[in-house]
């Protein structure tokens, strides 16, 4: 786990991602997808074209899904 502030950045608010996560992850210049779930947290997702059988309303309810049941899914890969 890294610890980051949040910092001021024009009129918005940033936080920095480690340079090697970035490489890793090819996001350099690359668009991300932020979501607020009900449980406070800030997910920050690359965004990626998606196989147009897949719509925004299906990927918002496994989203959804994922947010609410991602403890007991952990705990079931644990296993």
């Amino acid at each position: 786990m890294l610890v980051r502030k949040v910092f001021k950045a024009g009129n918005s608010f940033a936080v920095s991602i480690p340079s090697e996560w970035v490489r890793q992850m090819n996001l350099e210049d690359q668009p991300v997808e932020l979501l607020r779930n009900d449980r406070g947290e800030i997910i920050v997702k690359p965004l990626r074209e998606m196989s147009p059988d897949i719509t925004p309303d299906f990927v918002r309810a496994v989203d959804s899904f994922m947010a609410e049941y991602a403890d007991v899914l952990r705990r079931l890969a644990d296993r």
